[in-house]
C-alpha cells in the first residue's frame, strides 16, 4: 500500500543527495523535476507518481513532456536536452505497454525516454533506474509491502523536503555572495580608459612613445628620478585601439564579477594595488616604456584565485576552473608574442591575490590571513621597488633612457657628460656604450667613439649598427683597411641594408 510512494520519495531523496539539483515546480507531491549532474547521461530527470491504466497514457505523457522540454530548450538556447521520464504506477497498464517505453519520444532537439516502475516488478524497475542513471539505489532493493509503513513514507518525504530547504538556503547564500556591490568603479575605469585614449589620439597618437610618456606611461628613468605617480597612471592608458578594446572587454567581463563579490570599496583597492604591483614588476623586469590596464585586470583574476583558496566549493560551483584556464592562456600568449609585458601581468596577478587576502572576503574574519597577506604585499612590492631603484643594472638602464631623450633633442655634449663616468665601468652595457659613441661622433670625438664601439662589439658581436658606425669612423680617420673589415662585417650581418652597401662602395673606391 505504501511501498510505491516510499520508492518514489526515496528515489528523489537519493538523487538529490547524489548531486542532482531540484527544479522548482508548482507542486512536487506527484511530480519532481531534477537537473542531472555532468556525469549523468541525461540532462534532466522527471519523477511522476501517477497510476497508469493504458499504454496510450504513457505515449500522451511522453509527447506532452517532449513538447514542453523543447520550449524550455529554445528559451535556454541549449543545443539539445535529454530527459529520463520515470513513471511510478501502482499497477502496470492492462494492455500491451512495453512498446510505449521502448524508444525515446522526440520533439525538435528534445528527447524524452520513459521508464515504468510498478509494484509487481519493483526490483526490476529499481535496477532499470540504476542502470540508466549510473547511481546506487541499494536501499530500495528487495523491499516488500510489509516492510513499509505510513510513517516511513512521511519520514522520507520530510527528509526530501528538509534537504530541499537546506539547498535553497545554500543557494540564497551563494547568490548573496555575488551581491556585495554593483559594478560602479568598473564602469568608472572603463570610462577613464576611453577618455584617456581619446586624449592620447588627439595629442600625437596612442602609439606614439613621447605622447604616452607625457601622459604618464611607465618609464623607468622617470620613475627612478622620483615620478612615483607613473606606477599608477599607466592603468588608464592604452597603446592602440586593439589594446584598448581587449582590455576594456576583459575589465567589463572580469571586473564586474570581482566588484560584485568583493564590494566596490574592496574592488577599488584591489584594482589599484594590482595595477601598482604590475607597474613595479614591469619597472624591475622590463626596460621599455609601457601602459595598459592588463596588470590590474590580472589582479582581478588573482582576486578570483583567492576566492578559490578561501572557498573552494563555492568557487568551483560558481566560477569554476575556467578562470585558471584563462590565466594560463593569457600568460602563455604573453610569453609567445613579443612586445607583451608579461612581467606586469604576473606582478598584477600576485598583487591582486595578496590584496584580496589582505582585504578579505566580505562577511568573513580570517584575521591571520589578512595580516600575512598584507605583510607579503608590502614586503614584495616595497622590496622589488627598492631593488629596481638601487640595482646597478636598473640605474644604468635609466641613464640610457635619459640619454636617449637628450640625444633626440640634439644635446650630445650632455649625453657625453651624463654617460662618460658610467662607461668607464667594466659592467657598462652595450646600449650605454653605443649611445655614448654616437653622441661623441656628433661632437667630433672620433677616437673615443671608436673605442666605445669596439667595446660594444665585444659585448654584442652580432651588432651590425656598431660595425657600420665603426667603419664610418675608420674612414674618417683614413684607416681604410679597418674600415673595409668593419663594413664587410656589417653587410654580412645585414645584407639588405642599402646604407651599408653605399658606405662599402665608397670605402672600396677610396682604397
Amino acid at each position: 500500500m505504501y511501498l510505491l510512494d516510499y520508492t518514489y520519495w526515496k528515489t528523489a531523496d537519493t538523487l538529490l543527495r547524489s548531486g542532482y539539483e531540484f527544479i522548482p515546480s508548482s507542486d512536487y507531491s506527484d511530480e519532481i523535476w531534477l537537473e542531472a549532474p555532468g556525469k549523468s547521461p541525461y540532462d534532466m530527470v522527471r519523477l511522476h507518481r501517477k497510476n497508469v491504466d493504458f499504454h496510450q497514457e504513457i505515449v500522451r505523457d511522453a509527447n506532452m513532456q517532449a513538447e514542453r522540454i523543447e520550449q524550455v530548450r529554445i528559451s535556454l538556447n541549449k543545443r539539445s536536452i535529454k530527459v529520463l521520464n520515470l513513471l511510478f504506477s501502482a499497477e502496470a497498464p492492462v494492455d500491451d505497454w512495453e512498446e510505449a517505453i521502448g524508444e525515446p519520444y522526440k520533439k525538435g532537439k528534445a528527447s524524452v525516454e520513459s521508464a515504468l516502475i510498478h509494484t509487481a516488478e519493483l526490483d526490476q524497475g529499481i535496477q532499470r533506474i540504476e542502470a540508466s542513471l549510473q547511481t546506487d539505489l541499494a536501499a530500495l532493493r528487495h523491499l516488500r509491502e510489509d516492510d513499509i509503513s505510513y510513517d516511513d513514507v512521511q519520514g522520507v518525504k520530510e527528509s526530501f523536503i528538509s534537504l530541499l530547504k537546506k539547498k535553497e538556503e545554500r543557494r540564497k547564500k551563494e547568490a548573496a555572495f555575488f551581491q556585495n556591490g554593483k559594478p560602479f568603479f568598473t564602469y568608472i575605469f572603463i570610462a577613464l580608459q576611453l577618455i584617456m585614449f581619446f586624449l592620447l589620439e588627439i595629442n600625437g597618437g596612442s602609439t606614439n612613445t613621447e605622447t604616452l610618456v607625457a601622459f604618464g606611461a611607465k618609464e623607468n628613468s622617470l620613475i627612478a628620478a622620483g615620478e612615483w605617480w607613473r606606477l599608477v597612471t599607466p592603468i588608464v592608458l592604452h597603446i592602440g585601439l586593439a589594446h584598448l578594446a581587449f582590455n576594456t572587454f576583459a575589465l567589463w567581463s572580469i571586473g564586474t564579477a570581482v566588484e560584485k563579490i568583493y564590494g566596490s570599496g574592496r574592488f577599488l583597492l584591489i584594482y589599484l594595488l594590482a595595477g601598482v604591483t604590475g607597474s613595479i614588476a614591469s619597472f624591475v623586469f622590463s626596460p621599455y616604456p609601457s601602459a595598459g590596464a592588463s596588470g590590474a585586470i590580472f589582479g582581478c583574476l588573482g582576486a578570483l584565485l583567492y576566492l578559490a583558496v578561501s572557498n573552494r566549493k563555492l568557487f568551483l560551483k560558481t566560477i569554476g576552473t575556467n578562470i585558471i584556464v584563462i590565466i594560463i592562456i593569457n600568460l602563455g600568449f604573453g610569453f609567445a608574442v613579443s612586445n607583451i609585458d608579461n612581467s606586469g601581468h604576473i606582478g598584477g596577478l600576485i598583487g591582486g591575490f595578496l590584496a584580496a587576502g589582505a582585504l578579505g572576503l566580505p562577511n568573513t574574519s580570517a584575521r591571520a590571513k589578512r595580516i600575512v597577506s598584507a605583510v607579503l604585499l608590502v614586503a614584495l612590492g616595497g622590496g622589488f621597488l627598492y631593488y629596481g631603484v638601487h640595482s646597478p643594472a636598473h640605474q644604468q638602464t635609466a641613464l640610457v633612457q635619459q640619454a636617449g631623450r637628450l640625444y633626440q633633442d640634439g644635446q650630445y655634449e650632455e649625453v657625453s657628460e651624463l654617460l662618460s663616468g658610467e662607461a668607464q665601468q667594466e659592467g657598462a652595457s652595450a646600449d650605454l656604450l653605443r649611445i655614448l659613441a654616437v653622441s661623441d661622433m656628433q661632437i667630433g670625438e672620433y677616437d673615443k667613439a671608436a673605442a666605445l664601439l669596439e667595446r660594444a662589439i665585444d659585448k654584442e658581436p652580432e651588432d651590425d649598427t656598431s660595425y657600420y658606425n665603426l667603419a664610418f669612423l675608420y674612414a674618417e680617420k683614413n684607416e681604410w683597411a679597418k674600415a673595409e673589415t668593419a663594413i664587410k662585417t656589417a653587410v654580412k650581418l645585414k645584407p639588405n641594408e642599402q646604407s651599408y652597401k653605399e658606405l662599402q662602395e665608397q670605402i672600396e673606391r677610396k682604397e
